[in-house]
């Protein structure tokens, strides 16, 4: 099992960044080493904030074949087409109803968000899950775990991708404002990731998160309990956040 973390600006596809895409280049450039890293999985399973979902309840989306493209960003000849695993959400489906403290519904919509197109534009995907979030944060560790026993059980190789970005608030003019507080974020969330200590980020202060303003902690959470101790060995592979907001792509487990 693998894992990864990618941010998703839209800015990384070429047809979209234009000059923009220099200002990225660590972040562009790190997405081609995890390309290079990661071998094709059985299945993808990419979480993304962007996701359509319910509050209280994770959402998994349920049609065989799934797409999306870069319309929404002016450039609708960019996209995807990729079948969904659909024995993996049935499975998961099933063995979410037997759970008091995880709610996992089926979503009926075929369209991809750009926070599973942007990484998927990288990296080499034969078959997808997508997920969303929920509201609260503890629900993810329980999802995590979930989904790895589903793998398990089904013997899926996977690779999970934990679709988001970190502080929205860098600097000011940054698009949810500026707070002091981001750029501590994002360095407690990268040194955990450096550590492989994922299970660090349930601990991080609740002030601390609500300052940043970020959208990925999580797709990451969910991501540490998916690995467990699968998170060894961790590399960051780059940090920016030029526009401020906070980048960060990195990698967890064997490599082949």
């Amino acid at each position: 099992m693998q894992g990864c973390v990618c941010p998703h600006p839209p800015l990384l596809i070429p047809a979209i960044g234009g000059d923009n895409r220099r200002r990225v280049q660590a972040t562009v450039e790190a997405m081609e080493r995890l390309a290079a890293q990661t071998h094709a999985a059985d299945l993808t399973i990419v979480i993304s904030p962007h996701t359509p979902g319910y509050s209280d309840a994770v959402a998994v989306r349920s049609p065989a074949t799934l797409w999306g493209d870069f319309a929404a960003f002016g450039c609708p000849e960019v996209g995807v087409e990729i079948d969904n695993d659909s024995e993996f959400v049935d499975r998961l489906l099933h063995r979410a109803a037997a759970l008091d403290d995880l709610d996992v519904e089926p979503l009926d919509d075929d369209q991809l968000d750009h926070g599973v197109l942007v990484p998927l534009f990288f990296l080499n995907a034969l078959h997808l899950v997508n997920l969303s979030v929920a509201r609260h944060y503890d629900l993810h560790r329980t999802l995590g775990r979930l989904v790895r026993e589903t793998a398990d059980e089904l013997g899926r190789d996977v690779l999970f991708v934990a679709s988001g970005d970190l502080s929205h608030r860098l600097q000011p003019g940054a698009p949810a404002g500026y707070d002091p507080r981001g750029a501590e974020f994002d360095a407690q969330v990268v040194e955990l990731f450096r550590r492989g200590d994922l299970d660090g980020l349930s601990r991080l202060d609740a002030d601390l998160v609500r300052a940043a303003g970020e959208c990925g902690l999580r797709s990451f959470i969910t991501l540490g309990a998916f690995l467990g101790s699968d998170a060894a060995p961790a590399r960051v592979l780059s940090y920016e956040g030029p526009f401020g907001v906070g980048y960060a792509v990195a990698t967890f487990g064997e490599t082949p």
